[in-house]
């Protein structure tokens, strides 16, 4: 078997084209990120653009981090607090000397007042609060137990218990800048290069087999037939694993190398918009459970292609359709945050929902199934997991019908 799969990977992705469009994407994708870390998202924008004009700002922004990152103490605070507090009084009558001045940290009062507030002062207190704040939300999940408790109401009681166990506990004890990794877990421009790089290397994993009449030879195979599909989802299977952790590798490389990624072990829910969360791991955990969800929707995509490269004689087609499953997929994962029942399911049987796990996890996003508070992620990846059963047997099938109706069609003659 081990020998099928390495020939299947050889034959179908160790091709000179296939491997100059890797290396070609992979420059790509990090020119796109350096792109990105230069313009940033305007002057008033979190991320400043990286120029000579914001120079003393990201200086000062990096100078700040390397004296407060790390456990989060009473004197950091006392100190970005008095900071707030007398920047802020020079600053509320708008009297203040708009000349470049020496005694400030950028050169200006407002432009440090702006920093304080924007890059320390509001994710500290977020930090602080954060506590008290999630403690108030498991107030009101007991609340809602014993409420709901007098009519019955098991799916809004599996959901409040589910929070209850899920969010007690939380506190913030450190300060590290989460920005950089919230912009690092909504990257999605790597994802579409690997969607191209899937249509490049399993459209053809049946077709050429086809055109060069190889599928006959594996057919005279007792049995070839069911090894060889085996040893194609396996290759497969391989193939995006190697891209997924090649792309997301250089990802994160990348973002460590020009945003310097700080606070990998602090809890996900330290950044602001993870703050719902139903996980309570690490930053680095939490990444590569992306990945892994990620994973699982690669594999369904790949296999759906591998479905149209079965269907067809020519490679053509399976190109053509591939582009429109994609198109299609995509857009059907667009609903995933609808409230109508048939545009969820439609986001759910789309494993392009997958590659979209950051909004998943970003809060509490659950479902009615049977009475009982479901995980929406635990749906789409169960789903997903049938499919990618069920399409597995399909292109079995099809396989092997296609090549019995050609026999059929084009019988050889006897004395041939």
């Amino acid at each position: 078997m081990l020998r099928l799969v390495y020939y299947e990977i050889r034959k179908n992705y160790l091709r000179g084209y296939v491997l100059a469009a890797i290396v070609l994407f992979l420059i790509l994708n990090a020119c796109i990120i350096y792109r990105g870390y230069l313009s940033g998202d305007g002057l008033m924008g979190y991320f400043m653009p990286h120029s000579s004009e914001t120079k003393v700002e990201w200086d000062f922004y990096h100078r700040m981090h390397k004296q407060l990152d790390g456990p989060l103490t009473a004197n950091k605070a006392r100190f970005v607090n008095d900071e707030h507090e007398r920047l802020g009084s020079q600053t509320a009558d708008r009297t203040y000397s708009r000349d470049q001045q020496d005694d400030t940290y950028t050169g200006h009062v407002w432009n440090d007042y702006v920093m304080i507030t924007k890059y320390f002062y509001e994710p500290m207190k977020y930090a602080a609060n954060y506590e008290k704040e999630i403690n108030q939300t498991l107030e009101k999940a007991n609340e809602n137990i014993v409420f709901y408790s007098k009519y019955n109401n098991t799916y809004e009681l599996a959901k409040n218990k589910y929070i209850q166990d899920h969010y007690s506990g939380r506190k913030i004890a450190v300060l590290y800048d989460g920005k950089p990794w919230e912009l690092l877990f909504k990257y999605r421009f790597s994802d579409l290069l690997i969607l191209l790089l899937l249509l490049l290397g399993l459209v053809p994993i049946y077709a050429n087999e086809r055109e060069t009449r190889m599928d006959d030879l594996i057919l005279s195979s007792r049995k070839g037939k069911g090894n060889m599909g085996l040893a194609k989802v396996l290759s497969i299977f391989i193939y995006i694993a190697f891209l997924l952790l090649v792309f997301s590798g250089l990802n994160l490389l990348t973002f460590a190398t020009l945003y310097r990624l700080t606070g990998s072990g602090m809890p996900v829910y330290a950044i602001e918009a993870y703050q719902y969360t139903p996980f309570s791991i690490s930053i680095g955990s939490f990444y590569m459970l992306l990945l892994l969800v990620k994973m699982a929707g690669f594999v369904a995509i790949g296999l759906w292609l591998c479905l149209l490269s079965a269907w067809f004689q020519r490679a053509l087609y399976p190109y053509m359709l591939g582009t429109l499953l994609m198109v299609g997929g995509i857009y059907a994962s667009g609903y995933l945050a609808s409230v109508e029942t048939a545009k969820t399911f439609w986001a759910l049987v789309s494993p392009f929902t997958l590659l979209k796990g950051n909004e998943l996890l970003m809060e509490l996003a659950g479902m009615n199934i049977g009475n009982t508070f479901v995980l929406r992620l635990t749906v789409c990846l169960v789903m997903q997991f049938i499919l990618s059963v069920l399409l597995y047997f399909m292109i079995r099938w099809f396989s092997t019908s296609s090549k019995l109706s050609r026999r059929t069609m084009f019988p050889v003659k006897e004395g041939v």
